[in-house]
């Protein structure tokens, strides 16, 4: 069986397992504590994602296309792994000095301070977790297992200990400690199944390292801001039942993209890096052959939702978040615009057209926050979903239109008929041995 197929299907598995995880766990916990403490956990959660961006570096993205590089080159591959490591420890240093200045310098923030550390502490196994490296290898299912492994153990407890008011720093405390668990086991993993012998690479190399992938990690702190920063922006706009109402829709939608997604993306973007570093025809025929499949998936997905939106949100979270049903009807798109601007990004980086990447998210990430500055008190946090749709649709229209100015195309319209579509399914083999030979 071909790798990507089998790291699929590996994956897809893991995520439906996974997937049944929070839908036990987040609305028990949402239940006990209610939208406003739920507020207080996610406002926390959001304001701890910008270290864990600067931590990753994109390095998910990046990391993954080094290694795939690489993967043949014992020599190459472990001095990969540690620039990567370096880097992030690191950066991890850096973190915690502008945690602390930050959380200690700003009232709303010193108030929660023990939240936040708690919160914060997730970071450490953010360090250590080498997702990019078992993606590049394509070993994606070892990460995947040991990730679901300490999840359900914190999941486990948090389901005994989180369950009053009182209780609610327990969820932020146990999940950071699943990570940090599940990122120390990886590393150890990575280190002994590879032969890796972990060493500190010297500063200078650091510095170029970051310097390097610096437009890739701007464009994810961009992506930030119109993703995380409007839970942000809600919690100190408005307040933490608000924060509550808007970030339980958006979890949900999450789960799906999380869930539906990135088990397509992760196991096929080594593929489309490897094929269009060698014939950039062929990566470019993965790419635009793929893209129906999961537009299809994605749109059928998309109506299910909409049409079940009361039942799940009122089934999930209960009646206090009854207001979370128009937030999620709203943010049904979602799937269907970033996957389809997911594979035109992996194209684009693919291709080394970062600046692209980073100009579009950029322009996107400044819509979204003034949309919400101006929009939030007429609109409250519906104003953040409006930032949210509409970002996300200018990022596939300026990318396929940046694409094709280059003179590439990847969103292939012919492709998107019901003849196509036929054939794509019968030549499924696309991913098979011979679609994949150079």
């Amino acid at each position: 069986m071909n790798v990507v197929l089998r790291n699929i299907r590996g994956l897809l598995l893991l995520q439906l397992v996974s997937f049944v995880l929070p839908l036990v766990v987040i609305p028990y916990v949402f239940r006990a504590i209610g939208p406003i403490y739920t507020g207080k956990v996610n406002f926390s959660q959001s304001y701890i994602n910008y270290f864990l961006l600067l931590i990753n570096y994109g390095f998910d993205i990046t990391g993954t296309k080094r290694i795939s590089v690489v993967k043949d080159n014992p020599k190459e591959l472990v001095e990969t792994f540690n620039e990567i490591i370096s880097t992030k420890i690191f950066l991890f240093v850096i973190s915690i000095v502008v945690f602390l200045v930050c959380t200690l310098s700003v009232p709303t923030l010193r108030s929660e301070f023990a939240l936040h550390f708690y919160s914060f502490s997730f970071c450490l196994g953010w360090v250590f977790f080498p997702t990019w490296f078992f993606h590049g290898i394509q070993e994606i299912q070892t990460a995947a297992l040991i990730a679901l492994f300490f999840k359900l153990i914190s999941s486990i407890a948090i389901f005994f200990v989180v369950n009053s008011v009182e209780s609610f720093y327990w969820f932020n405390i146990l999940t950071s400690l699943g990570q940090i668990l599940a990122g120390l086991w990886a590393f150890y993993i990575a280190m002994k199944r590879y032969n890796i012998n972990f060493y500190f690479i010297k500063l200078q190399r650091i510095i170029q390292l970051l310097i390097e992938e610096r437009f890739y990690f701007v464009s994810t702190i961009v992506v930030n801001l119109y993703t995380t920063t409007n839970i942000f922006l809600i919690g100190f706009l408005l307040d933490d039942r608000s924060v509550g109402i808007y970030s339980a829709a958006v979890r949900l939608i999450t789960i799906v993209v999380t869930v539906c997604i990135n088990p397509i993306s992760q196991s096929i973007f080594p593929e489309i890096a490897n094929k269009m570093n060698v014939n950039l025809q062929k990566g470019l025929e993965l790419v635009q052959n793929i893209i129906p499949v999961v537009f299809f998936i994605t749109v059928l997905g998309t109506v299910f939702l909409y049409m079940v939106a009361p039942f799940i949100v009122s089934f999930i979270f209960g009646e206090k978040f009854v207001d979370s049903i128009g937030v999620f009807q709203y943010l049904c798109i979602i799937p269907i615009l970033s996957s389809l601007s997911l594979f035109q990004a992996h194209t684009m980086l693919s291709l080394k057209l970062d600046r692209y990447i980073l100009n579009i998210t950029l322009i996107a990430g400044i819509v979204s926050v003034a949309i919400n500055l101006i929009f939030i008190n007429l609109f409250q946090y519906y104003a953040s979903v409006l930032a949210y749709v509409s970002v996300e649709a200018f990022i596939l229209i300026a990318g396929y239109f940046v694409l094709k100015r280059e003179g590439l195309t990847v969103i292939v319209f012919e492709n998107f008929s019901a003849k196509s579509f036929r054939y794509l399914i019968k030549n499924f083999n696309l991913f098979g041995n011979k679609s994949v030979e150079n």
